[in-house]
């Protein structure tokens, strides 16, 4: 069985900064929003997103609870977009690097990752099966536009060594 997976801009955006996108595409059937969609491509570097990615419309009820969110400043219209659908399609994981958004996602019962734990994860299920190549992606990551703690980074390269081992 597939994973479903719903992404919002920031992992789809860095981890192509990153040259690592790809590794979204083998985490399962991978869906975005329509804002996601359209914040992809303006903050890309006139990239159009993969063709893995399925871009799916909310309900309209579904677009009800994001404006709610919205008007009252409980998240961003992105991340609102995408929690909703994943709620919505009753996604495996949400993928997201907003702090707000993912503490706002878990506690509606989502499971969250971000653009380093997809990293990870390509290491683990051995995706990434090098580990020069999987210290430089996280290199590149942590030199996108992600802002990422030395702390975070540094834990991540024991993380990648102690995979390897």
């Amino acid at each position: 069985m597939k994973r479903i997976v719903v992404c919002d801009t920031g992992p789809l955006l860095h981890l192509s900064e990153a040259g690592a996108v790809h590794l979204l595409a083998e985490m399962g059937d991978v869906y975005v929003p329509p804002l996601v969609v359209a914040e992809f491509e303006a903050n890309s570097q006139g990239w159009s997103l993969p063709q893995w990615a399925k871009e799916i419309e909310l309900e309209k009820t579904a677009r009800q609870k994001v404006e709610r969110w919205i008007k009252t400043n409980q998240i961003d219209e992105g991340e609102a977009e995408a929690i909703e659908l994943a709620l919505q399609v009753h996604a495996d994981w949400l993928l997201t690097d907003d702090a707000a958004a993912r503490q706002f996602a878990e506690s509606l019962g989502l499971e969250v990752h971000g653009s380093v734990g997809a990293l990870l994860w390509g290491v683990a299920m051995g995706h990434i099966d090098d580990r020069q190549v999987a210290r430089r992606l996280l290199d590149n990551l942590a030199n996108s536009t992600l802002w990422v703690s030395e702390r975070v980074v540094s834990a991540a390269e024991k993380a990648i060594d102690n995979l390897f081992e």
